[in-house]
């Protein structure tokens, strides 16, 4: 399977690939796909969303933004806007084929933004009951929440503006599973002795109010003191 596909059609001072010379690659590869625009919740700004469908299986790639129409000679914005919408739809379906152009790399055009302390600081959710507070705010109001945006999460973007705004260790996925059986574990203790012990006054000591704040080592000690109190 070839991983380049020449570009040879002229416009607009470049030349680029043509979208039949695509779905000629994706029908001898008995690939199959469609498209959608999606709006990120971060920025506002408008993505190309690319399904492919291989093997039965679908995959969903997140592809380039779509730039702002700018008005060109006696083109109006709304036919800039077309040839914009084509060309990203065009090099979206290459970045979520893993195909690149002989002269260029097609995931150049992703717009990768690092945010910055100030705008993780400030920050308001734009969805959900917490809409129009700030990350810090629901931290401090409801972390589990925070748990589950980073658990639905897909926008790196969004993933760092918690990370930032939080002071929160963002796990790796085998960290993940590991503090989810630990809080399992920890919360079967605690059930076990509901009577004997004041979940307050034992969250307290670990800083916390819950075991979901609780970090892999927090979980660890606290699992460990439980079962040599009950012999475990």
């Amino acid at each position: 399977m070839k991983s380049t596909i020449a570009k040879k059609t002229e416009g607009y001072g470049y030349k680029y690939t043509e979208l039949a010379d695509i779905n000629k690659y994706c029908e001898e590869n008995e690939i199959r796909y469609y498209q959608e625009i999606e709006t990120s919740e971060i920025n506002q700004k408008d993505y190309i969303i690319t399904y492919l469908i291989k093997e039965g299986k679908e995959e969903k790639h997140r592809g380039c933004q779509i730039v702002d129409a700018v008005l060109q000679g006696i083109k109006n914005p709304v036919q800039e806007y077309g040839s914009s919408l084509t060309y990203c739809r065009r090099y979206s379906l290459l970045m979520a084929l893993g195909l690149a152009t002989e002269d260029d790399d097609a995931q150049s055009l992703s717009e990768k933004k690092e945010p910055t302390q100030e705008e993780a600081d400030n920050y308001k959710l734009t969805f959900g009951k917490f809409k129009g507070k700030t990350l810090k705010e629901v931290e401090a109001e409801k972390p589990d929440y925070i748990d589950w945006i980073l658990g639905n999460a897909k926008d790196e973007y969004m993933i760092k503006l918690i990370q930032l705004a939080t002071g929160r260790k963002i796990l790796s996925e085998a960290e993940q599973r590991e503090k989810t059986e630990k809080m399992i574990e920890l919360n079967r203790l605690l059930n076990e002795r509901e009577l004997e012990i004041d979940r307050t006054e034992f969250y307290d000591n670990y800083n916390v109010t819950t075991s979901s704040q609780m970090t892999i080592e927090q979980l660890t000690d606290a699992i460990d003191k439980l079962k040599k109190e009950v012999g475990e």
